[in-house]
């Protein structure tokens, strides 16, 4: 999906070198004006250029914004890219990658923009997403941080989140084993931010993720299931096999700790959709085992073995998968196809959970209950991972 661009042979050797993508050359042209920019209509590209090539960079915006919203510039510190370091190259590129993720601008609402014209943080490891649903807000204010529909959260390390009203209005801390803690930065009063508005201001955008995402399942589709726990991510990715492939089965590991309306819902949802579902329960035996740690978690074996056992007995060859780069630095390290108990693709590896939400909402689709009270992810109700926060919603 992400191609890297460089102006040279030379160049583009060098990011082929450091980085773990599609890489293209222009050729060692002086001038853009020859290039085909259309041949980037269903990729992200990101452009490398050194500093003597500035105005060849401004020439290559020009170009690409009027073929594609989704893209990135990227000027490096050196007079070419061959001269420049790799450990530079791959951190300009992890951080450009983050910025098309994460990059925002405001125009009543939230919307998306690799400009980043709303100057938000980027990091690699950061993920953003909205506030939506009236039990999110109640719970926000629970803990006197007053918000609105469509207000932005941004995700940090150490599950810190930032929340813009569109102002930063709070740090909330949601650390694993810790109290909830709130650093109050500002007074000013939330602007509501209809979701209907922002999904309408943010659709060409989304759109675009959708034709890039559904040509990279198409290329690598083979006797295909999508793994599908009730969580966005994995919606996303049953919406988006969907519409790619037509005829699509979802596989769904059901274990004795799920989270409150999960069964209900995927079966909701997979009838919506007209999408062949396939239960494998497992046993989580806490008695025998203990209950599962970060250490070790044999929760995520057991389930990994109950996926295999139907991968093997529906010859299922690609599962499409929901992992994301703002997840975790392990996901965001892994290629977008990786062979593991069969071929996985990640066809949202570069969206944010903002987008995802979006995405679904766009498709007609309800977000799974628990994310209208304010989690972020689901998992399993013993998960080693839930918050304080997420055990006080389960509680209440």
């Amino acid at each position: 999906m992400i191609v890297a661009i460089a102006r040279a042979k030379k160049d583009a050797k060098a990011l082929k070198h450091a980085l773990n993508c599609e890489v293209l050359s222009l050729g060692g042209i002086r001038s853009l004006e020859s290039v085909d920019f259309s041949i980037f209509r269903d990729k992200i590209p990101i452009f490398f250029f050194g500093k003597d090539e500035v105005d060849l960079a401004l020439e290559a915006e020009r170009m690409i914004k009027e073929v594609t919203p989704i893209y990135q510039i990227v000027v490096l510190s050196k007079k070419a890219v061959r001269n420049t370091r790799m450990e530079e190259i791959r951190e300009k590129f992890e951080m450009a990658k983050a910025k098309i993720r994460l990059g925002v601008k405001f125009d009543k609402v939230f919307v998306f923009s690799p400009k980043n014209e709303f100057g938000i943080e980027i990091h690699p490891d950061y993920d953003s997403y909205f506030i939506i649903g009236k039990g999110f807000i109640e719970n926000m204010r629970k803990i006197g941080v007053d918000v609105e529909e469509g207000n932005l959260i941004l995700r940090k390390l150490y599950n810190e989140e930032n929340v813009y009203v569109p102002e930063l209005k709070a740090i909330v801390s949601k650390r694993i084993g810790e109290k909830v803690r709130v650093n109050y930065l500002s007074d000013v009063e939330p602007k509501k931010m209809p979701i209907d508005k922002t999904i309408e201001k943010n659709r060409m955008f989304l759109e675009v993720m959708e034709r890039i995402s559904i040509k990279f399942i198409r290329e690598h589709a083979n006797n295909v299931a999508v793994p599908f726990s009730g969580g966005k991510d994995s919606l996303a990715c049953l919406i988006l096999a969907k519409k790619a492939l037509g005829d699509v089965k979802a596989i769904y590991i059901k274990t004795n700790y799920e989270m409150p309306y999960t069964e209900e819902y995927i079966e909701r949802v997979c009838k919506r959709l007209g999408v062949d579902l396939i239960v494998e329960s497992v046993k989580f035996d806490v008695e025998k085992y203990g209950m599962p740690t970060h250490q070790n978690r044999w929760c995520t074996k057991l389930k990994m073995e109950a996926l295999e056992r139907v991968v093997k007995s529906e010859e299922v060859k690609t599962l499409i998968v929901g992992d994301r780069d703002a997840e975790s630095r392990v996901r965001r390290e892994r290629p977008v196809v990786f062979e593991r108990i069969a071929k996985e693709i990640f066809p949202i590896k570069y969206w944010s959970g903002a987008m995802v939400q979006l995405y679904i909402l766009m498709n007609g689709l309800d977000l799974h209950p628990l994310y209208y009270k304010g989690f972020y992810r689901l998992g399993c109700t013993i998960c080693p991972s839930l918050s304080e926060w997420e055990k006080n919603l389960l509680e209440s």
